[in-house]
């Protein structure tokens, strides 16, 4: 199977191209996308594009499923260039697909294409009459492309159509201010907000590719929570927002142009219930989320999100650059050039760049893409490997570390390892600040 997927470095494609890597009927992947994906695959083919390209058609020739989750959400700019990228950009991707001859669509729209209005059955399922909400631009989108979508299976009765609709995605990578918040230990007031974990989502899409289904999916946590329980059930503190203030700043600002422009709708406090079911998703797909309610959801990002980056590793990243710098370079690792995204999940976690070049190692802050391999780990695992108390092959046995791409990658960060712990056994000074780093990582 050759399947085609928009917006694979986002935080749901990210998880989709990890899907679909693994997934043996897959024997290849195009991603399109403005740029590199995070995801390490022989399968993967990416491509730097526009959903507003005119000649997307020739991407998508031979592929048998396109997985459309190109779309621009929380972000700042005028409603036009909004509704260009996500209704003009999400009919041109549709449209292009069908003329290169895909009949197989799949599509990630929103609880939102419901409306976000009050009158709202509980809990709204699949057949409940989605509403147009103009002053939710967001909201209004996902109607719109929807819309798009019931014309296209009207005219074309061969095609295959789903739709995907998720209530917000808590995940690794939220890149939005509510996913700022969260990494700064808030959680604003939203009135009613319905969560689901990005990855169950992710595994909806590809039992849904692998069934072949269609139709309509409502995917939600159960057991919805106000914004405080929220707060509460994550450990993070409660933020109430003064609404009518914040409002006034968004004018303000935006009538000087001092920012571009946001959708009113995400300042908006939904006070009246906002419940899905999903019960169609568990029968029909056989959808099991591991995260089931919304309290488990809160829970699982507490212990897998990053929050702010533990100091003991922004130390020893500092540390092992700078070392590297003024070090002249060494005779075992001539030869040796690898671009490696070093991924360190849970409390105190971050992205890093590990780059093996010219006979150096260096190790600095934010995720390259692309990259030629992927090292996957917990904060807290790192911490336990530099301070003694486990070691690379037992991590990587366990599966508490894992290795995409390069298997250089593993070889790279065992010798960072290796390395800082010889150092805490030389004499003098060096040795003396490394032994002090290591007990501070072993507390």
């Amino acid at each position: 199977m050759r399947v085609a997927v928009t917006g694979g470095s986002g935080q749901l494609g990210t998880l989709v191209l990890r899907q679909l890597a693994e997934t043996r009927a897959v024997k290849e992947i195009v991603a399109l996308d403005r740029r590199p994906p995070l995801i390490v695959s022989g399968k993967l083919r990416p491509i730097v594009a526009d959903v507003r390209d005119p000649g997307l058609a020739q991407h998508f020739q031979g592929c048998d499923a396109l997985i459309h989750l190109a779309f621009l959400v929380a972000k700042r700019g005028r409603r036009e260039w909004q509704d260009d990228v996500n209704v003009r950009g999400s009919a041109n991707v549709f449209d292009q697909a069908l003329q290169a001859g895909v009949r197989r669509i799949l599509y990630a729209s929103s609880v939102a294409a419901y409306g976000v209005v009050p009158g709202l059955p509980v809990p709204v399922v699949e057949t409940t009459t989605r509403t147009r909400q103009e002053s939710f631009w967001y909201s209004c989108a996902k109607f719109d492309v929807e819309a798009r979508l019931d014309q296209l299976e009207a005219a074309h009765p061969d095609l295959s159509v789903l739709r995907l609709r998720p209530a917000i995605l808590i995940g690794r990578r939220m890149e939005h201010q509510l996913g700022g918040a969260m990494r700064a230990g808030y959680f604003p007031d939203g009135g009613s907000m319905p969560l689901v974990w990005d990855e169950d989502v992710a595994d909806a899409f590809l039992l849904a590719l692998e069934s072949g289904a269609r139709g309509a999916f409502n995917l939600a946590a159960e057991e919805p929570l106000s914004s405080r329980e929220l707060a509460r059930a994550g450990g993070l503190r409660y933020l109430r927002l003064p609404r009518a203030p914040l409002r006034l700043f968004e004018k303000l600002v935006s009538g000087l142009r001092l920012l571009p422009p946001a959708d009113p709708g995400w300042l908006a406090v939904a006070d009246f219930p906002l419940v899905y079911s999903s019960a169609k998703a568990r029968a029909e797909l056989g959808w099991k989320p591991r995260c089931p309610t919304a309290r488990e959801v809160m829970r699982y990002a507490a212990e897998n999100v990053p929050r702010r980056l533990d100091r003991r590793i922004a130390v020893f990243a500092r540390v092992v650059d700078s070392t590297s710098r003024r070090a002249p370079p060494r005779a075992d690792l001539s030869g040796c050039e690898a671009v490696v995204h070093l991924d360190l999940t849970g409390p105190g976690g971050g992205d890093f760049t590990l780059r093996a070049h010219d006979g150096r190692v260096r190790l600095q802050r934010g995720a390259p893409r692309p990259a030629q391999a992927t090292v996957t780990l917990k904060a807290a695992t790192l911490l336990d490997l530099l301070a003694g108390r486990s070691d690379l092959a037992g991590a990587q046995l366990s599966g508490r570390l894992r290795v995409d791409g390069q298997a250089l990658a593993g070889m790279l960060v065992s010798g960072l390892v290796e390395s800082f712990r010889a150092a805490s056994r030389l004499p003098g000074l060096r040795g003396l600040f490394a032994r002090r780093l290591a007990r501070r990582m072993a507390g």
